[in-house]
């Protein structure tokens, strides 16, 4: 049900205006993927992942993870509350990488507007993350506080959930929208719209604190990747015009 919501959504905001794309004008997807994989692994993203890192370890050993997950209250007794997380957790699921691969085949080859750029962009961002989340997932091996062992501290190669996915997919959408909005509380709002896929993870005890904040870390640094290397060609492009 929520796949076939999904991309009806998505369908009924391609036919937004936009301007159709001129034959031979188009700009192939993957073109510029390598400029904006070395932002994600330049220092800056590097220096942030490692922050986020020793973060999430000092919340996994210290006990505040558990301490947090066991503080969320009761979930079986807030109907309200247990229908919002489904809601949530609905940015955050799989076939979004799809749908947003869709966008950006139609902003590349035949038409161009706000919606399908901002669409290109969350495609982009989630090829230059997605390689950091599976490493940090898997690497870190980490368990989900549902599981057997329910342990946020880190088992190498164990398991696959030191990271959250749902976090990291659902937060890149409302990041360059908030990278983009020319309205200031619109950009609060987006960023506070960035971390509610998070927390429904948390509410529905399948991601510690930890693994949100690397989830959303590995989010903020693919978005940032690729604002980095879309913005500055243009704005030497503009520079270079303007040299008499």
């Amino acid at each position: 049900m929520w796949v076939t919501l999904g991309l009806l959504v998505i369908c009924a905001l391609l036919v937004m205006p936009g301007i159709r794309v001129p034959r031979g004008r188009a700009r192939p997807l993957f073109k510029g993927t390598g400029r904006q994989w070395r932002r994600n692994y330049g220092r800056r993203s590097l220096l942030r992942l490692l922050a986020a890192t020793a973060a999430a370890g000092a919340l996994a050993y210290s006990g505040l993870d558990t301490l947090i997950e066991g503080g969320l209250g009761d979930r079986t007794g807030g109907r309200r509350r247990g229908r919002l997380s489904e809601v949530a957790k609905f940015p955050g699921e799989r076939f979004w990488f799809t749908g947003w691969l869709l966008v950006a085949v139609i902003d590349a080859w035949w038409r161009t507007g706000s919606f399908s750029r901002w669409g290109r962009r969350n495609f982009e961002a989630m090829v230059v993350g997605l390689p950091v989340l599976w490493t940090m997932q898997r690497g870190l091996g980490a368990d989900r506080p549902s599981s057997d062992r329910g342990d946020p501290r880190w088992h190498p190669l164990s398991t696959a959930h030191s990271a959250s996915g749902h976090t990291f997919m659902a937060a890149i959408p409302w990041l360059n929208l908030a990278r983009n909005w020319g309205f200031a509380p619109g950009r609060r709002l987006a960023y506070a719209g960035s971390v509610l896929t998070g927390w429904s993870r948390m509410n529905d005890r399948k991601h510690y604190l930890s693994q949100v904040v690397l989830g959303w870390t590995i989010a903020w640094n693919a978005v940032d990747a690729v604002q980095d290397a879309t913005v500055e060609p243009a704005r030497a492009s503009d520079a270079a015009k303007e040299i008499p």
